[in-house]
């Protein structure tokens, strides 16, 4: 399970390397909550190259160089070079001790993972499957950009297929952190619920938490009660659970079932807490405790065996989304999004009924068949020596 915070991004330097459409994705959200994007590619998409011409960010058109991740706050990698990229993360994590870096794809050199995002200009949603299901991800994304008549990325930054500006939502960047092993300091006089919260989520997401240390300094995040940590200690990941806008992060408004985690980020205020708090509950009634989590724990257990038969990256997906579409009637499994009732015969309801045989058995049919064309082109044809 990856750790959901929402960043205070307002005016602090991010940088991506990259310039094509995943960059772009990078940079859109970024600039939605008000970072200052600074992008280094030699090349950019229209939209990229729309927004440093109109000011809302810099393009530094050349390769990535040495001493380029220095004194940013939050670091992307995402170009198609892998020397690259792992050049970008060896600087900014292990060289200048930066604490939020992500390299596309490549979780070993990720602090924090991205989401699949939904805004409707006053809230902003993030759904994670922590990396064991992009597609179920996707599927639960576009389900609640039709539900809240909100905007995903994919559709922001372009007007009629032509590049707009960005607006600064003023909201906080939903992101996931990835603190296995890592150490995490919670300060506190009294246990509260809330910070009891905090470290059980912490807990689970595979944290070393520690009580009070010493040395603050050589955590990786720090969460306490009130804003009591010198202003000098270099340490720019920190949440005040009593005074949040002091902080650096913040942890969300959350519906949680295993390893699905949909997260709920808002402006500041009363009016906007309520409503962040009603639609909370209207989702934990939707996804809490239905299936999904279990759903999304299966799919990641034969994400290896998914790898092994298929050698493109297109392959793979298409395969997770003939999973994840299964139905024995001749239409789409709906994943219980769209009927709440729904007890079709498909993947979704076996492994919520549990009946996993019947779904490995279904997994294993349809592995077999790419493995099989295979092994017959391989095959001398009649006559062949």
């Amino acid at each position: 399970m990856f750790y959901p915070v929402a960043l205070n991004l307002q005016h602090r330097k991010c940088l991506v390397v990259g310039g094509g459409t995943v960059a772009e994705r990078k940079v859109v959200s970024l600039l939605l909550s008000g970072g200052e994007v600074t992008v280094i590619s030699p090349e950019a998409t229209a939209l990229l190259a729309f927004l440093a011409q109109n000011g809302q960010i810099v393009w530094q058109n050349r390769q990535f160089t040495a001493g380029d991740t220095r004194g940013h706050f939050l670091i992307c990698a995402a170009t198609d070079e892998t020397p690259i990229n792992t050049a970008v993360f060896t600087e900014a994590y292990e060289e200048n001790r930066i604490r939020l870096v992500n390299v596309v794809d490549v979780i070993p050199q990720c602090t924090f993972a991205a989401a699949s995002v939904v805004t409707d200009g006053e809230l902003m949603l993030s759904i994670s499957t922590s990396g064991k299901s992009p597609a179920t991800s996707r599927r639960i994304r576009e389900h609640l950009e039709e539900k809240l008549r909100a905007n995903s990325l994919y559709t922001l930054g372009y007007q009629n297929g032509k590049p707009e500006l960005i607006r600064n939502q003023g909201l906080p960047y939903p992101i996931y952190l990835l603190l296995e092993n890592r150490r995490c300091a919670v300060l506190y006089r009294e246990k509260t619920p809330e910070i009891a919260r905090r470290i059980s989520l912490l807990r689970q997401c595979g944290a070393d938490v520690v009580h009070q240390p010493k040395n603050v300094e050589a955590a990786f995040l720090v969460i306490a009660e009130s804003p009591n940590i010198p202003e000098h200690a270099p340490l720019p990941l920190r949440e005040y659970v009593i005074q949040a806008d002091a902080g650096t992060f913040r942890t969300p408004h959350l519906i949680t079932d295993e390893n699905l985690i949909i997260s709920i980020s808002t402006h500041n205020g009363e009016e906007a807490a309520g409503k962040a708090k009603r639609l909370q509950q209207t989702l934990a009634a939707q996804f809490e405790n239905n299936g999904y989590g279990a759903f999304i724990e299966f799919l990641g257990t034969i994400r290896p065996d998914i790898l092994n038969t298929f050698q493109t990256s297109k392959a793979r997906a298409d395969f997770f989304e003939t999973l994840i579409n299964y139905r024995a009637e001749a239409q789409t499994c709906c994943l219980r999004l769209t009927d709440a009732t729904c007890s079709a015969e498909c993947l979704f309801n076996w492994i919520r009924r549990g009946e996993s045989e019947r779904a490995n058995t279904l997994v294993s049919n349809l592995l077999n068949q790419p493995r099989s064309r295979a092994l017959k082109a391989r095959l001398p044809a009649n006559g062949d020596s």
